[in-house]
């Protein structure tokens, strides 16, 4: 008798691991749905889990056709540049070109120049140390060279001397 009871306890123990290890194993796949779920920008949040699995196949195929055109757009940045280009790149470490529209007493600062670490910040103290108030400002790197549009509201009413001045400051950066 007391062997069956053994018997009975050790099979007893095994079903209640097995039970255990299927929960668990129930519980991670519920959270892989879940997880899948709040990833998949097309999904609704009742989806059934056939819906998940094809919509995230979708979404995967959609994601690696945006990665290969950007690779080749990344790609075909890296040629060289077409001869009658109109804007070649900057190669001398002084080229720095500044062009300035003024209308009443907002200024339209075309900025081009060799990008270096902290130059945009020594352009924006530029303006802060004039007191030219920015209103909007434009960043683009591109094959090393900076392009910066800066919209400033200059006080005194468009004091020409102000904006010579702030114009004088960046081409000495």
């Amino acid at each position: 008798m007391e062997n069956y009871t053994n018997r009975k306890r050790v099979a007893t123990t095994k079903s209640e691991e097995t039970l255990s290890i299927e929960r668990e194993r129930r519980k991670k796949m519920k959270q892989m749905f879940t997880h899948l779920n709040t990833t998949v920008p097309t999904l609704l949040p009742n989806a059934t889990k056939e819906v998940i699995i094809t919509e995230t196949i979708e979404y995967i195929k959609e994601l690696e056709k945006k990665k290969k055109m950007l690779e080749e757009l990344k790609e075909s940045m890296k040629l060289p540049v077409v001869e009658g280009s109109l804007l070649l790149p900057c190669r001398n470490r002084n080229c720095c070109s500044v062009s300035v529209t003024v209308s009443s007493n907002v200024a339209f600062f075309g900025i081009e120049s060799v990008a270096k670490p902290g130059l945009i910040t020594l352009i924006l103290k530029v303006f802060f140390n004039n007191h030219a108030e920015i209103l909007a400002a434009n960043v683009s790197v591109n094959d090393g060279n900076l392009i910066l549009a800066i919209t400033a509201l200059v006080q005194n009413g468009g004091n020409s001397a102000i904006i010579e001045k702030i114009k004088r400051e960046i081409m000495s950066l």
